[in-house]
């Protein structure tokens, strides 16, 4: 029987989800992901974007995160406004006991809370075990696309 919590991050969870997010967001400099949380502890938004970071703890132990916003659009949604999974992470210790399945559903329920009726999210083409996980929790595959960044300094 799953005996996992979910509820919205406090500060008192910062080193906890900052030591999440950098195996999630491998390679990431440390430094840019503790001020994006530094960013949103201030607003309570990311990127301009409505914003929720939801904890995953069992028996007082961080065991994962999942951090939504609310986005006008998303590729392959027919609906606005629509919540976006922007980054889902169970530790590998707690993975297959339906712990991601549940921090997904609750952020799904703050998207229906924020008038959402899709939900939409992505991976790194690459990254086989999360398609697997977000196939397993009902999205579809809304097909790959490749994004180009240029700088114009």
């Amino acid at each position: 029987m799953l005996t996992v919590k979910i509820s919205p991050y406090t500060p008192s969870q910062k080193r906890e989800w900052l030591s999440m997010r950098a195996a999630l967001y491998e390679g990431e400099d440390l430094g840019f992901l503790e001020e994006e949380i530094r960013q949103i502890e201030m607003s309570g938004r990311l990127k301009d974007q409505p914003f929720v970071c939801l904890i995953a703890t069992e028996s007082d132990s961080t065991i994962g995160f999942a951090e939504a916003t609310i986005r006008s659009s998303a590729e392959d949604c027919a609906t606005s406004p629509v919540v976006y999974l922007e980054g889902w992470y169970v530790n590998p210790d707690a993975r297959g006991r339906g712990v991601g399945r549940a921090l997904a559903d609750a952020v799904a329920q703050w998207g229906r809370d924020h008038a959402c009726c899709e939900m939409a999210s992505d991976t790194r083409v690459n990254n086989t075990s999360s398609l697997k996980a977000h196939l397993a929790l009902g999205f579809e595959d809304s097909g790959v696309i490749r994004c180009f960044r240029k700088s114009i300094a």
